[in-house]
């Protein structure tokens, strides 16, 4: 076998080499990347309003993938310690004490293929800190936290609830295609549900290629319609279970039937002019 027809090779903790297709490096990344919506929740922290991941899901999703926590997967504390934050200052601005940090180092192995793996992340939680109503406080808590907040963060660098992390929830789109796919895992008639999103889609369709055929009056807005449009198409179509690709068609028909409507408008309006400079 010629070196150019060998397939490539990944090098597993264990110092093996395993051979492997290309397509299989996000093949763990695609299985556990998508999130329903019962995961996640708006929450407000330090004035930003944020998407926040159910630690729940995703223990119980690499529960699904890897086997049992530890026996298929698992974790370590390589370290532990309280970080030392803002001054806290008395009445008189003496200083009293400081803001304090919970930090862990975490280490999380799992188990994929028969080869054990491990990635490493922190995991921070405020200890001793001011409130938003200037009290304050000291959770007892954090420890607990922490772990949980490294977990999760190991488990993104392998894909778990990748969504999340990329904005995807910050989408309209993108979380209402989402709901939709939870409503269809829940759905007591699956076919149903599945049938009216497909509806509800093809409504969609017809009245944006109705609005660029018939409504808009300038061929640019009607070419920057068409390109919102169809960047909507992947999660509409992902919605309904279908394939985009037809949708696109129909979008890209209905942009050129408007446009040439607007060009066949501006020389219907020329005709009277012309004729009237004949007479």
């Amino acid at each position: 076998m010629t070196p150019t027809s060998e397939k490539p090779r990944i090098r597993v903790p264990s110092g093996r080499y395993r051979v492997v297709d290309s397509a299989d490096h996000l093949e763990l990344w695609r299985q556990v990347d998508k999130t329903p919506t019962t995961a996640v929740r708006e929450a407000s922290v330090d004035g930003q309003q944020i998407t926040t991941l159910d630690a729940m899901h995703v223990i119980e999703t690499a529960t699904k993938v890897f086997g049992p926590m530890g026996i298929g997967w698992g974790y370590r504390i390589e370290d532990e310690r309280f970080d030392v934050g803002a001054p806290i200052l008395g009445t008189k601005g003496e200083l009293i004490a400081h803001e304090q940090t919970h930090t862990i180092r975490l280490a999380l192995w799992y188990r994929w293929h028969g080869e054990r793996g491990e990635v490493t992340q922190f995991g921070h939680t405020r200890y001793v800190y001011r409130t938003g109503t200037g009290k304050w406080k000291t959770d007892g808590e954090a420890p607990k936290k922490s772990i949980t907040d490294a977990i999760k963060k190991c488990l993104s660098l392998l894909g778990f609830s990748a969504d999340v992390y990329y904005g995807k929830f910050d989408n309209k789109d993108y979380t209402q295609a989402q709901q939709a796919a939870t409503r269809i895992a829940v759905a007591e008639d699956q076919d149903a549900e599945i049938e009216k999103l497909r509806q509800d889609y093809a409504d969609w369709l017809k009245r944006e290629c109705d609005t660029l055929r018939h409504q808009i009056p300038h061929p640019k807005s009607i070419e920057l319609a068409a390109d919102r449009m169809i960047g909507r198409i992947p999660d509409k179509a992902s919605m309904a279970r279908v394939e985009p690709d037809k949708g696109r068609g129909m979008i890209l028909k209905a942009r050129d039937e408007g446009i040439a409507r607007v060009y066949a408008e501006k020389e219907k309006a020329k005709q009277p002019q012309e004729v009237t400079q004949n007479d």
